[in-house]
């Protein structure tokens, strides 16, 4: 095909000569790390020369069983003329340190950057002058390098910035995609992640003792699926520093997911659940308003179940989207 017929939306935002070297943290299995896995997955399916780099880089680190199933092959660091760089936000100080190769910074979350748990203002503080030290730059220093944002509450972070990005998404595992049916029968308990939201969570627990709570804790991912599909609701009043996981895989095994309206899950393109359940959880309210409609899905679950299936389309649909995004930025 002639050149001069090509049109500019059909062409890569990125023109990228080398390797593109995905930089991600050693041993460690969480939303992030398996993102970081995915994109090299996707990279490499299109055809690029695409690498996960585990830092620090001069220790050894194995692929994580977890994300074996990626075609996510390791490669040494290496700053060289026509390679591409992808920084997680956490470790933005390694940009100021690239002289060579171009750097992109991909933001997987908002709050991690700057170290915010929102458990405590004067902890968040002390976290963020560390890390400032440590493992990140501020955000002046980044203005000219590229952004990818895996959530709008990132991209909506980086304009208040000045800072112009390109929307990097993300995907569900199969086995959270697709759970495998089961003849599990739902049952009255409440899902919650003991890591986040800690405060507000324990104020909800602490006033419903007449409530079945489980943490999700120290389990496999054939056993979160497993409490997801037996359970009939998942709460998440931490601070959603990202498009996070955990809400849609819950939402996927059919359990209905009431949140607060910290981070990402103040917004609608990031959390599209029904305002029902997101409950203002900087109001003192928030506690009795959620006993009521704990109680109401408890009673009334299959009506309540259809208000998430808008939520569920969404989420099937992310990894195509995904792979559109891929090759857009990096071509195909």
């Amino acid at each position: 095909m002639n050149s001069k017929n090509i049109s500019r939306e059909h062409l890569p935002i990125l023109a990228i000569t080398g390797r593109i070297l995905v930089c991600c943290p050693g041993g460690i299995v969480t939303g992030g790390p398996e993102l970081l896995h995915q994109l090299v997955h996707e990279l490499r399916n299109l055809g690029h020369d695409a690498y996960i780099c585990y830092y620090p880089f001069d220790s050894g680190h194995e692929c994580p069983d977890a994300y074996a199933n990626y075609n996510a092959p390791q490669a040494k660091f290496c700053d060289q003329q026509g390679d591409l760089i992808i920084l997680p936000e956490v470790r933005t100080i390694l940009a100021g340190r690239i002289r060579h190769a171009d750097v992109a910074i991909w933001w997987l979350s908002v709050d991690n950057y700057f170290g915010r748990r929102g458990e405590s203002r004067l902890s968040d503080i002390r976290r963020w002058v560390t890390s400032l030290f440590r493992s990140r730059l501020p955000l002046a220093h980044l203005t000219n390098r590229v952004h990818f944002a895996q959530s709008a509450y990132a991209r909506d972070f980086l304009a208040s910035a000045s800072i112009k990005s390109i929307m990097l998404t993300d995907y569900l595992s199969r086995e959270h995609l697709e759970p495998t049916k089961t003849d599990f029968k739902k049952r009255d308990l409440i899902l919650y992640n003991p890591k986040k939201g800690v405060t507000r969570t324990r104020r909800i627990i602490e006033s419903n003792p007449n409530l079945s709570f489980v943490p999700i804790h120290g389990m496999s991912k054939n056993q979160v699926s497993e409490i997801f599909l037996k359970s009939k609701i998942y709460i998440d009043f931490g601070n959603h520093p990202g498009k996070d996981r955990l809400p849609r895989e819950a939402a996927m095994a059919d359990c209905c997911v009431i949140t607060g309206i910290q981070g990402a899950a103040g917004n609608t393109e990031d959390v599209p659940i029904p305002q029902l359940y997101k409950l203002k959880d900087n109001h003192p309210d928030y506690v009795s308003k959620f006993e009521s409609l704990a109680h109401e899905i408890f009673e009334n679950f299959e009506e309540h179940s259809k208000h998430f299936e808008e939520y569920r389309n969404s989420i099937r649909s992310e990894p195509t989207i995904f792979k559109r995004q891929v090759i857009r930025i990096f071509g195909s």
